[in-house]
């Protein structure tokens, strides 16, 4: 098992390896049968924790959904290897925003497949941030729906429906847009320092 997701199955395994026998021997106990069922349920539940928290590791790249907003703080394109099979992958290093562009001072990095397109995108803005303009990307998920420009933007199919920007029966792409990143929106000032 290579990778973070072998080591993340082997774990989980060996905690359900561990969780199973702890139960076979609390089976054999002398003790009340709520205690038993409440024990039961604490191991199982320790298990859904120790899964998800596996997958959450520092140092490892995610593979969850980026982020509607964030900052572009590096990145990494791995092409694909026909020969050995490699898929190729997209690594980004991100610190996320909320809507008024404020960063939530927790990097982390994110696993993407690759795409021609979007390992281009992602290179061209590492190359814009390294050259001292910061990057801020939105995901495709994050976008307003008629904000978003996808493969098919503007297309009318043959019924008269516009696409606008989704893919004709389908879900809008999760694609990534970066742009030169603005600096935060101030809350409004209140009335009381007013001159």
């Amino acid at each position: 098992m290579a990778g973070p997701n072998g080591w993340i199955v082997a774990l989980s395994v060996a905690y359900v390896a561990l969780g199973a026998l702890t139960l076979w021997a609390l089976l054999a106990a002398r003790a009340p049968a709520l205690v038993k069922g409440l024990l039961i349920v604490a191991v199982s539940g320790f298990y859904v924790a120790a899964f998800f928290g596996l997958r959450a590791l520092p140092g490892y790249a995610s593979e969850e959904r980026l982020p509607p907003r964030f900052k572009l703080i590096s990145g990494r394109v791995v092409e694909p290897r026909t020969i050995t099979g490699d898929p190729g992958a997209i690594y980004i290093w991100i610190e996320e925003m909320d809507e008024s562009g404020v960063l939530s001072g927790v990097p982390r990095a994110f696993r993407r497949p690759y795409g021609p397109k979007e390992a281009e995108g992602v290179e061209n803005a590492v190359k814009r941030s390294d050259e001292g303009h910061p990057q801020e990307g939105r995901s495709g998920h994050g976008k307003e729906a008629e904000d978003w420009l996808g493969p098919n933007a503007g297309l009318t199919l043959e019924s008269g429906a516009s696409t606008k920007g989704h893919e004709p029966g389908g879900e809008r792409d999760d694609g990534v847009e970066f742009t030169p990143l603005g600096a935060p929106r101030l809350p409004a000032k209140d009335d009381q320092f007013a001159p």
